[in-house]
Protein backbone atom coordinates (compact mmCIF):
# COMPACT_ATOMS: atom_id res chain seq x y z
CA UNK A 1 0.00 0.00 0.00
CA UNK A 2 2.95 2.17 0.44
CA UNK A 3 4.32 1.83 -2.74
CA UNK A 4 0.70 2.60 -4.58
CA UNK A 5 0.35 5.69 -2.40
CA UNK A 6 3.85 6.73 -3.24
CA UNK A 7 3.37 6.13 -6.31
CA UNK A 8 -0.28 7.92 -7.03
CA UNK A 9 1.43 10.72 -4.91
CA UNK A 10 4.53 10.82 -7.74
CA UNK A 11 1.58 10.71 -10.35
CA UNK A 12 -0.41 13.61 -9.24
CA UNK A 13 2.54 15.84 -8.13
CA UNK A 14 3.39 15.22 -12.20
CA UNK A 15 -0.16 16.19 -13.32
CA UNK A 16 0.33 19.63 -11.46
CA UNK A 17 3.72 20.50 -12.52
CA UNK A 18 2.21 20.15 -16.13
CA UNK A 19 -0.91 22.27 -15.45
CA UNK A 20 1.72 24.58 -14.00
CA UNK A 21 4.22 24.54 -16.59
CA UNK A 22 2.63 23.58 -19.83
CA UNK A 23 4.97 24.42 -22.22
CA UNK A 24 7.33 21.38 -21.09
CA UNK A 25 5.22 19.58 -23.67
CA UNK A 26 7.66 21.35 -26.16
CA UNK A 27 10.64 19.33 -24.95
CA UNK A 28 9.18 16.12 -26.47
CA UNK A 29 7.29 17.57 -29.24
CA UNK A 30 11.07 18.49 -30.39
CA UNK A 31 12.00 15.34 -29.30
CA UNK A 32 9.65 13.59 -31.74
CA UNK A 33 10.55 15.70 -34.62
CA UNK A 34 13.85 15.21 -34.67
CA UNK A 35 13.85 11.44 -33.72
CA UNK A 36 11.55 11.08 -37.01
CA UNK A 37 14.40 13.57 -39.02
CA UNK A 38 16.83 10.71 -37.41
CA UNK A 39 14.75 7.95 -39.11
CA UNK A 40 14.29 9.36 -42.22
CA UNK A 41 17.89 9.78 -43.01
CA UNK A 42 18.87 6.05 -42.07
CA UNK A 43 15.83 5.04 -44.42
CA UNK A 44 16.09 6.97 -47.21
CA UNK A 45 19.47 5.95 -47.99
CA UNK A 46 18.90 2.35 -47.63
CA UNK A 47 15.77 2.58 -49.52
CA UNK A 48 17.64 4.86 -52.56
CA UNK A 49 19.90 1.92 -52.82
CA UNK A 50 16.98 -0.54 -53.67
CA UNK A 51 17.07 -2.45 -50.48
CA UNK A 52 15.32 -3.06 -47.06
CA UNK A 53 16.57 -3.34 -43.35
CA UNK A 54 15.85 -7.11 -43.43
CA UNK A 55 18.14 -7.46 -47.02
CA UNK A 56 20.94 -5.46 -45.12
CA UNK A 57 20.77 -7.76 -42.04
CA UNK A 58 21.02 -11.15 -44.63
CA UNK A 59 23.52 -9.70 -46.93
CA UNK A 60 25.89 -7.35 -44.83
CA UNK A 61 25.67 -8.39 -40.79
CA UNK A 62 28.35 -6.00 -39.56
CA UNK A 63 26.97 -2.84 -41.60
CA UNK A 64 23.40 -4.15 -40.38
CA UNK A 65 24.61 -3.66 -36.73
CA UNK A 66 27.06 -0.65 -37.50
CA UNK A 67 23.99 1.37 -38.79
CA UNK A 68 21.95 0.43 -35.83
CA UNK A 69 24.11 1.81 -33.27
CA UNK A 70 24.13 4.62 -34.86
CA UNK A 71 20.71 5.08 -35.31
CA UNK A 72 19.96 3.95 -31.60
CA UNK A 73 23.01 6.47 -30.46
CA UNK A 74 21.35 9.61 -32.62
CA UNK A 75 17.71 8.75 -31.11
CA UNK A 76 18.50 7.84 -27.92
CA UNK A 77 20.97 10.99 -27.07
CA UNK A 78 17.68 13.00 -28.62
CA UNK A 79 15.14 11.48 -26.79
CA UNK A 80 17.83 11.58 -23.41
CA UNK A 81 18.72 15.51 -23.83
CA UNK A 82 14.63 16.44 -23.88
CA UNK A 83 13.84 14.11 -21.12
CA UNK A 84 16.49 15.87 -19.02
CA UNK A 85 14.80 19.08 -19.88
CA UNK A 86 11.93 18.46 -18.94
CA UNK A 87 13.27 16.43 -15.79
CA UNK A 88 15.14 19.56 -14.49
CA UNK A 89 12.45 21.96 -14.55
CA UNK A 90 9.90 19.67 -13.04
CA UNK A 91 12.98 19.88 -10.17
CA UNK A 92 12.85 23.66 -10.35
CA UNK A 93 9.13 23.60 -10.02
CA UNK A 94 9.24 20.96 -7.04
CA UNK A 95 11.85 23.44 -5.29
CA UNK A 96 9.45 26.22 -5.51
CA UNK A 97 11.07 27.91 -8.70
CA UNK A 98 9.06 29.05 -11.58
CA UNK A 99 11.50 27.21 -14.76
CA UNK A 100 11.24 28.25 -18.11
CA UNK A 101 12.20 26.28 -21.01
CA UNK A 102 15.83 27.87 -21.87
CA UNK A 103 16.08 26.16 -18.14
CA UNK A 104 15.03 23.41 -19.42
CA UNK A 105 17.90 23.43 -22.39
CA UNK A 106 20.61 24.87 -20.34
CA UNK A 107 20.37 22.12 -17.72
CA UNK A 108 20.42 19.35 -20.58
CA UNK A 109 23.29 21.21 -22.38
CA UNK A 110 25.41 21.38 -19.27
CA UNK A 111 25.11 17.53 -19.27
CA UNK A 112 25.78 17.05 -22.74
CA UNK A 113 28.62 15.24 -22.57
CA UNK A 114 26.68 12.82 -19.89
CA UNK A 115 23.97 12.59 -22.13
CA UNK A 116 26.18 11.45 -25.47
CA UNK A 117 28.46 8.95 -22.71
CA UNK A 118 25.23 7.13 -21.98
CA UNK A 119 23.23 7.25 -25.59
CA UNK A 120 26.24 4.94 -26.13
CA UNK A 121 26.03 2.61 -23.56
CA UNK A 122 21.90 2.57 -24.31
CA UNK A 123 23.21 1.79 -28.15
CA UNK A 124 25.86 -0.44 -26.96
CA UNK A 125 22.80 -2.32 -24.99
CA UNK A 126 20.06 -1.95 -27.79
CA UNK A 127 22.69 -3.95 -30.68
CA UNK A 128 23.84 -6.33 -28.01
CA UNK A 129 19.75 -7.71 -27.48
CA UNK A 130 19.71 -7.40 -31.25
CA UNK A 131 22.26 -9.35 -31.74
CA UNK A 132 20.58 -12.17 -28.96
CA UNK A 133 17.24 -11.51 -30.50
CA UNK A 134 15.94 -14.44 -32.50
CA UNK A 135 13.33 -15.35 -35.24
CA UNK A 136 11.03 -15.98 -32.79
CA UNK A 137 10.56 -18.30 -29.31
CA UNK A 138 12.47 -18.84 -26.12
CA UNK A 139 15.02 -16.29 -27.32
CA UNK A 140 12.97 -13.74 -27.96
CA UNK A 141 11.15 -13.98 -24.78
CA UNK A 142 14.76 -14.58 -22.65
CA UNK A 143 16.17 -11.26 -24.64
CA UNK A 144 12.74 -9.20 -23.83
CA UNK A 145 12.97 -10.19 -20.10
CA UNK A 146 16.62 -8.73 -20.10
CA UNK A 147 15.50 -5.53 -22.10
CA UNK A 148 12.96 -5.18 -19.84
CA UNK A 149 15.12 -5.74 -16.54
CA UNK A 150 17.51 -2.86 -18.25
CA UNK A 151 14.78 -0.46 -18.50
CA UNK A 152 13.87 -0.91 -14.79
CA UNK A 153 17.50 -0.82 -14.03
CA UNK A 154 17.97 2.36 -16.24
CA UNK A 155 15.33 4.20 -14.53
CA UNK A 156 17.04 6.86 -13.01
CA UNK A 157 19.93 7.42 -15.05
CA UNK A 158 18.71 10.44 -16.67
CA UNK A 159 17.35 12.45 -13.38
CA UNK A 160 21.12 11.10 -11.87
CA UNK A 161 22.50 12.78 -14.81
CA UNK A 162 20.59 16.27 -14.96
CA UNK A 163 20.05 16.39 -11.11
CA UNK A 164 22.93 14.89 -9.54
CA UNK A 165 25.31 15.60 -12.59
CA UNK A 166 26.90 12.54 -12.47
CA UNK A 167 28.49 10.07 -14.96
CA UNK A 168 26.14 7.60 -16.46
CA UNK A 169 28.37 4.87 -15.26
CA UNK A 170 28.45 6.10 -11.04
CA UNK A 171 24.34 6.91 -12.35
CA UNK A 172 24.54 2.91 -13.02
CA UNK A 173 26.13 1.87 -9.78
CA UNK A 174 22.79 1.85 -8.19
CA UNK A 175 21.10 -0.31 -10.88
CA UNK A 176 20.43 -2.86 -8.76
CA UNK A 177 19.00 -1.26 -5.72
CA UNK A 178 16.70 0.70 -7.92
CA UNK A 179 15.49 -2.30 -9.46
CA UNK A 180 14.41 -4.04 -6.00
CA UNK A 181 13.67 -1.26 -4.51
CA UNK A 182 11.43 0.99 -7.02
CA UNK A 183 10.29 -2.26 -9.13
CA UNK A 184 6.96 -1.40 -7.43
CA UNK A 185 6.55 2.15 -8.06
CA UNK A 186 7.83 1.90 -11.91
CA UNK A 187 4.99 -1.00 -12.55
CA UNK A 188 2.42 1.24 -10.78
CA UNK A 189 3.46 4.36 -12.88
CA UNK A 190 3.58 2.67 -15.72
CA UNK A 191 0.19 0.99 -15.29
CA UNK A 192 -1.34 4.33 -14.04
CA UNK A 193 0.18 6.58 -16.97
CA UNK A 194 -0.49 3.43 -19.57
CA UNK A 195 -4.63 3.84 -18.18
CA UNK A 196 -5.05 7.42 -18.12
CA UNK A 197 -3.50 7.57 -21.59
CA UNK A 198 -5.97 4.54 -22.61
CA UNK A 199 -8.40 6.70 -21.36
CA UNK A 200 -7.78 9.71 -23.22
CA UNK A 201 -8.34 8.47 -26.36
CA UNK A 202 -11.46 6.53 -25.93
CA UNK A 203 -14.34 9.24 -27.13
CA UNK A 204 -11.74 9.75 -30.11
CA UNK A 205 -12.16 6.36 -31.18
CA UNK A 206 -15.94 6.48 -30.45
CA UNK A 207 -16.27 9.12 -32.59
CA UNK A 208 -13.97 7.71 -35.21
CA UNK A 209 -16.21 4.54 -34.85
CA UNK A 210 -19.66 6.77 -35.08
CA UNK A 211 -18.57 8.58 -37.87
CA UNK A 212 -17.95 4.99 -39.90
CA UNK A 213 -14.32 6.01 -40.70
CA UNK A 214 -15.19 7.83 -44.06
CA UNK A 215 -15.05 11.56 -42.22
CA UNK A 216 -11.48 12.92 -43.34
CA UNK A 217 -11.88 15.71 -40.54
CA UNK A 218 -12.58 13.63 -37.98
CA UNK A 219 -10.22 11.30 -38.82
CA UNK A 220 -7.62 14.14 -38.74
CA UNK A 221 -9.44 15.25 -35.17
CA UNK A 222 -8.25 11.82 -34.33
CA UNK A 223 -4.95 11.30 -35.15
CA UNK A 224 -4.17 15.10 -33.83
CA UNK A 225 -6.18 14.12 -30.59
CA UNK A 226 -4.09 10.54 -30.22
CA UNK A 227 -0.50 12.35 -30.90
CA UNK A 228 -1.31 15.00 -28.35
CA UNK A 229 -2.37 13.00 -25.71
CA UNK A 230 0.89 10.71 -26.03
CA UNK A 231 2.85 13.95 -26.08
CA UNK A 232 0.75 14.48 -22.40
CA UNK A 233 1.57 11.22 -21.25
CA UNK A 234 5.49 11.21 -22.41
CA UNK A 235 5.88 14.79 -20.60
CA UNK A 236 4.05 13.20 -17.59
CA UNK A 237 6.36 10.07 -17.45
CA UNK A 238 9.81 12.31 -17.66
CA UNK A 239 8.11 14.16 -14.53
CA UNK A 240 7.47 11.06 -13.05
CA UNK A 241 10.88 10.36 -13.05
CA UNK A 242 12.05 13.31 -11.58
CA UNK A 243 9.24 13.36 -8.77
CA UNK A 244 9.93 9.72 -7.97
CA UNK A 245 13.75 9.92 -7.67
CA UNK A 246 13.58 13.12 -5.52
CA UNK A 247 10.72 11.92 -2.97
CA UNK A 248 13.26 8.38 -3.30
CA UNK A 249 16.33 10.38 -2.47
CA UNK A 250 15.02 12.52 0.49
Amino acid sequence: MNVFSQTFDAVQKSWKILMADKELIVFPILSGMLCLIVSISFYFPISAAGGDVTQLYDTNKAGFFILAFLFYFFNYFLITFFNCAVIACAEIRMAGGDPTISDGFKASWAVVTFIAAWAMIEATVGVALKMLQGRGGRRNIITGSIGTLWTMASFFVAPRLVIDRVDPFTALKSAWKDVKGNWGHQLVGGVSFGLLGFLAVIPAIVLLFVTGFTNLYVAAFVVIWALTVALLISTLKSIFQASLYLSMRD
